[in-house]
């Protein structure tokens, strides 16, 4: 049997119980702008994998227990940024349901 993630909640309900599940999604704006601090948060919460830190936000964590290494997750944006030609920001695509709200 499979151990669940520490973000999983297991709960029972009976006949005439009411369960609601809200969900939130992506976020607002570029991943490298993200606080490191809350990416951290995310990685032990197990929200974000220490991969996805590195290569989606630009955090590296390392150590025991994990820590955000500053000047490893400065040079590892600026890097990004490079690849991006310094301001460039990834353009997103909201589909329909954006421009029916749009002027």
């Amino acid at each position: 049997m499979t151990q669940p993630r520490r973000s999983t909640l297991t709960t029972t309900t009976k006949l005439g119980d009411v369960f609601r599940h809200d969900v939130a999604a992506g976020g607002w704006g570029d991943l490298l702008e993200r606080d490191p601090a809350l990416v951290l948060k995310d990685v032990r919460n197990d929200f974000v994998s220490e991969r996805g830190a590195r290569e989606d936000y630009g955090v590296v964590v390392a150590g025991q227990p994990l820590a955000v290494d500053e000047a490893a997750t400065r040079a590892l944006r600026d890097e990004i940024w490079a690849r991006r030609k310094g301001n460039e920001r990834p353009i997103y695509n909201w589909g329909t349901a954006m421009q029916l709200n749009s002027p």
